[in-house]
């Protein structure tokens, strides 16, 4: 796909902030604390848009085909995701404030299963979010973003590269067994249940 340009993600793109949210899923309610998708969806936008958290474009890229995004992925060492969560936590409690506590504790086991995952490992580039423009599925839009991951890892001196797939989500974690990614361990929370995948990069 000689069309498709992969490029440092823009803190104004809309269809960036809204792919970060769509690899987030489902516990994107637990983290930005609150059952309302435009709540939810202003948060993200809000995080996107700063610098010095985990869900934030200095750490994204986008598949672009002219003007429009197809593609989304965050990449970075696990040492810096792991940095990250104090500052995230700081700039979300400064989004939602009181609110943010209270839905934690009305969903005190989603709030663990999030604060307590363990995504990676030291001496690991990680691929925290991917995600693609249901239109532009079937087009190798997300190889391409992992191989981009993947050079940027090799770029910074890192020899493995990991992420993390939902159990049920058979198409992705075939994907990334296509692409060399092998199945490490488990997380097994009550909200959550992933494999970790690992691939060791040439």
């Amino acid at each position: 796909m000689t069309n498709i340009s992969i490029v440092q993600a823009n803190p104004h793109s809309l269809a960036g902030a809204k792919l970060n949210l769509m690899a987030v899923g489902d516990i994107a309610h637990t983290i930005a604390g609150s059952s309302s998708q435009s709540v939810v969806d202003a948060t993200f936008r809000k995080l996107w848009k700063s610098k010095n958290n985990r869900f934030s474009h200095e750490y994204a890229y986008e598949a672009k085909m002219g003007d429009s995004t197809l593609g989304m992925i965050t990449c970075l060492p696990i040492t810096v995701l792991d940095k990250l969560v104090s500052s995230t936590v700081k700039q979300l409690f400064s989004h939602r404030k009181l609110a943010l506590i209270g839905y934690s504790l009305l969903h005190p086991r989603a709030l663990l299963s999030t604060i307590t995952l363990k995504e990676g490992f030291a001496g690991e580039f990680h691929i925290a979010t991917l995600a693609a423009m249901p239109e532009s599925r079937g087009m190798g839009i997300g190889s391409q973003l992992i191989h981009h991951a993947e050079a940027q890892a090799i770029k910074q001196g890192f020899s493995l590269c990991s992420l993390t797939v939902k159990k049920e989500n058979h198409l992705a974690a075939k994907l990334y067994a296509r692409l060399g990614y092998e199945i490490t361990s488990e997380v097994n929370k009550p909200a959550v249940s992933l494999y970790r995948m690992v691939k060791k990069l040439k």
